[in-house]
This record gives C-alpha cells, structure tokens and sequence, in this order.
C-alpha cells in the first residue's frame, strides 16, 4: 500500500501550484508596466476628445435652438450669449433650428469664442443643401486650418436658412379674382434701433398675371406696374412705427396688397429686412427662401 503524502511534501506542491499560477500573471503585469505610458496616453486622448465633443454639441445647440440672450442682441449690440435661432415674437419662444439671417450677419468671432471656450480652435460653415444646383455658401468663420489639426471633431446638423430675413409674407394666398379684394399680412414689428441698423423692403415674386399692384405700409402707398413689378421698393423708415424715446421698443407695423390683373392671377408679398446698403438687385425670392442648410462646427484643442 502506496504512502500518504507526508505533510512536507503536501505543502511543498501547494507551493509550486502558486508559482505556477503567479507565472502568467507575474508576465501580464510585466507587459502592463512596460506599456503603462501608451495606456495613460489613450486615457488622457479619450478624456480629451470626450470633453470636446461635449464642448462642440453644446456650442451647436445653443447657436441653433436659442435666439441668445436678450434675445434681440442682434439689435442692441449686446449680448450676454449669442443665438442664431429666429424669434417668434407672437410666441414668445425662438424657432428652433431655423436660422436668423440678422442675427448671423451680426454675430462676432469673439462671441462664438465665448461660447466654446478658450482652449479650442473652430471653424464654422453653413452650407444649402442643393441636389440640383451648386450649394451655396451662407456664412464662414473661425480657423480654417482645421484640415491640419489634430483631433478635430465635427457636429453637424441641418436647418434652415436664407440670406436676408422674412419679417412678414403672404405666400399662394394672393389670387385676383376679379374684385377689389384687400389681402393683409400678419404685423411686423420694428424700433427705433432696429431701424437705424437695417433697411425694410418689399418684394412682389412669382407673378403670374398681375399688372398693376399697391402695397400700403402703415397707410403710405408703394406702386407697382408690368415695368417694375419685380423689383424691390424700399420702406422710407419714417414710415414704420418707433419711438426714439424708447429706441428698443418694438411695435407693429401694417401691411396691405391690392392689384388687377388677368383671370386667375397670383403673387407672393415679402417684407424683407435687410442690413444697410444692401442693393435692391440682391433681394430676390431666391435669397429671401428658407433652404434647408448644413450648419457645421469643427472644433479641436488649441
């Protein structure tokens, strides 16, 4: 009969079994150590990169679905945070994701700096989306470097956008019929500040019959004929509602459309605000639109 295994012996193969099971852990460690610092630096690259991708969305949300704090900086020169998003004054709340063409021509470099921060660089693009034409190009700022950069993060989203602002229209809803019908617009609002700083136009588009036309702002009557029917006439800004007392002040404006023409005709009525000088040529129904659009901000580590 075999012998039992004496008490030296029992413990001396519960000793190898130790080694032999510390060995391959003895050499992940070993291979942890030699590779620590590659291990830290994709740490340190992914904590980054997390905090910039954070730092690029919230920048695009409050550019795209936040009409800024006040909410009529554009107007004012002031803001304690920028925008883009319109204004619905009738409802009080921004329109999110569609674009302010006032509040993009007046935004600053510093003010989408505040936004992300100082320790990134940007590039900003807004871009239509055209299938059929060429895009057009709305609005650039920032760095455009960021092809060279390093870790460069992009957020994309799609809105709404167009060169010049819409205060108010009447869109497929003016037909001749053959009376002296009046159509009326929803008021637009200007003030004393805002007037100073851009100019109001109307915009008679897509005619289809129409000969002759009035649009009275505020009872003071613009006349359209076939010679000019498609070309702009600028609101003298007297004849819009403000009150230099209380230049920040916004109040309504009224507009009317009568006109004759063949049966059936239609029109489009735009009342577009635009910033000074700009040319009566460059206001067309093309540039008034809303196109769906890319709105990119890159961001990266500066």
């Amino acid at each position: 009969m075999f012998d039992i295994l004496s008490e030296d012996s029992r413990g001396f193969a519960i000793s190898m079994d130790l080694l032999l099971a510390l060995i391959p852990l003895t050499l992940v460690l070993g291979f942890v150590a030699a590779d620590m610092d590659n291990i830290l630096y994709q740490m340190e690259d992914t904590v980054f990169r997390g905090a910039t991708d954070r730092a690029a969305s919230d920048a695009v949300s409050t550019l795209v679905t936040t009409s800024g704090d006040p909410v009529n900086w554009e107007t004012t020169g002031v803001a304690n945070v920028v925008g883009l998003a319109q204004y619905d004054t009738s409802k009080g709340a921004p329109v999110e994701g569609t674009i302010d063409p006032v509040k993009l021509a007046a935004v600053t470099d510093s003010q989408i700096q505040s936004i992300i921060g100082p320790n990134y660089h940007y590039y900003m693009n807004i871009t239509t989306l055209n299938q059929t034409n060429t895009p057009v190009t709305i609005k650039l700022m920032g760095n455009a470097s960021y092809p060279n950069a390093k870790d460069v993060v992009k957020v994309e989203r799609v809105v709404l956008s167009s060169k010049f602002k819409v205060v108010t229209s009447l869109i497929q809803q003016i037909r001749f019929t053959g009376g002296g019908k009046t159509y009326t617009t929803s008021p637009f609002q200007t003030s004393y500040t805002s007037t100073n700083s851009y100019d109001y136009w109307i915009l008679l588009a897509n005619n289809q019959g129409f000969t002759a036309a009035t649009v009275s702002v505020n009872n003071n009557v613009f006349s359209f004929n076939s010679a000019n029917m498609g070309t702009p006439q600028k609101i003298n800004s007297t004849f819009l509602t403000t009150n230099s007392t209380i230049p920040n002040q916004y109040f309504n404006n009224t507009v009317t459309f009568n006109g004759t023409g063949s049966f059936p005709s239609s029109i489009d009525l735009y009342i577009v605000q635009t910033p000074k000088n700009t040319g009566a040529s460059e206001i067309t129904s093309d540039t008034v639109k809303l196109k769906p659009s890319t709105f990119d901000l890159y961001l990266w580590l500066s």
